[in-house]
């Protein structure tokens, strides 16, 4: 499965801002991009990251979230509601995380993220691609990948 990434746009926002998920993630918060374009002109969501776009045929199916700091990026992300459990959250993650390493050209040693306690298949589809369970935050498990286990 082949997916592209672009800058988010002001329509991608509010597309990804509809998507409602079952279960206990209800939303993408998507409130910082839109605080974030009435206070600078630009999008940037949670923590000044940069958000992107991931199109399939043309049509928006997740959203990838960076934020490189020194040696360390860390990535938030999201996949259309429709396009969950049907076993190409691996395959997403890993594109995702290869366009990050090559647009920003920079020596990444390490990739952090955090996903809620309870998202249980999301934690079996980033231990499956090599993330390691780091820290528990409330309900936040923070996880993280070495630059040996990165997909190329």
């Amino acid at each position: 499965m082949e997916f592209e990434f672009r800058p988010v746009k002001v329509e991608d926002v509010k597309q990804i801002d509809s998507w409602n998920f079952d279960g206990f993630v209800e939303k993408v918060e998507m409130k910082p991009y839109f605080e974030s374009l009435e206070q600078t002109g630009k999008l940037r969501g949670p923590g000044g990251c940069e958000g992107y776009a991931a199109l399939h045929d043309d049509d928006v199916v997740g959203l990838f979230e960076f934020n490189v700091n020194g040696r360390i990026m860390e990535i938030g992300l999201a996949l259309r509601p429709d396009w969950i459990g049907k076993g190409l959250g691996a395959a997403y993650v890993e594109r995702g995380i290869a366009f990050g390493v090559r647009h920003y050209e920079q020596d990444v040693d390490e990739i952090r993220l955090e996903v809620d306690e309870q998202n249980k298949a999301a934690i079996r589809v980033y231990e499956k691609i090599g993330f390691e369970r780091m820290e528990q935050k409330d309900h936040d498990m923070e996880m993280r990948m070495s630059r040996s286990s990165f997909p190329s």
